[in-house]
């Protein structure tokens, strides 16, 4: 679809308006409105919630015991995802976690009573897994890591409703993030010395709206003036 320089004002227009009203969105409301699909508040002391968060920490701690001395390298990263990435910062640290989560879980899964099943869900985007507990509840688990977790930045989360994420939420459920908290020692070595659980239902975000390209855009013949 093309646009015309009037219709490009208007919508501007609306994004400007669009993105002060949206300004701190609760995560379930926004997910609600773009999937139709409820984020229930998460109620630690409800009696089932309770058994799931606590072995949620359980598989958390098995994670921590593993690489609070040993670190997470790209070698071991590589290996055990049997891929070879290109970068390694805090966001593949956090991948690696998710991919750890689900690994520790089968191997120890007769120390679970509560969780049945960890399930990956496929594709990049919001959330990364799902947990179905005795008596089929289902829960949506995102992971991440961070080095500074005192320190924010726009891109620490983010959600983009008609992408991925809209196809992974396909029922009411709670949302849960667990951040792994990482620290670097050395070139490309981290270690995990904590992690928080967090209930996405309270966590507020705002709209960030931005054009972009890539290099192809950037570069294309019709732009370049001089080049060498």
């Amino acid at each position: 679809m093309s646009y015309n320089r009037s219709s490009l004002k208007q919508t501007i227009k609306l994004i400007k308006k669009s993105r002060a009203i949206l300004k701190n969105t609760l995560m379930k409301d926004l997910v609600e409105a773009a999937t139709g699909y409820k984020v229930i508040h998460f109620n630690k002391n409800n009696k089932n919630n309770k058994y799931l968060l606590l072995e949620l920490i359980k598989l958390c701690n098995i994670l921590i015991h593993s690489f609070k001395t040993k670190a997470i390298t790209r070698k071991i990263y590589n290996a055990d995802l049997n891929i070879k990435t290109k970068s390694f910062r805090n966001n593949e640290i956090g991948g690696y976690c998710e991919f750890k989560i689900k690994d520790e879980f089968y191997k120890n899964k007769t120390k679970f009573k509560y969780i049945q099943e960890i399930i990956p869900l496929s594709n990049s985007g919001y959330p990364d897994l799902k947990i179905i507990t005795r008596h089929n509840k289902l829960d949506f688990i995102e992971i991440k890591a961070t080095s500074k977790p005192n320190i924010g930045s726009p891109r620490d989360f983010y959600y983009t409703p008609g992408s991925n994420s809209d196809k992974k939420i396909n029922s009411d459920a709670s949302h849960l993030l667990v951040g792994f908290t990482t620290k670097q020692k050395g070139k490309e070595r981290f270690n995990l010395i904590g992690f928080k659980i967090v209930d996405v239902s309270k966590i507020k975000v705002s709209l960030k709206p931005e054009f972009n390209t890539d290099n192809l855009g950037i570069y294309a013949p019709d732009t370049i003036l001089f080049q060498t």
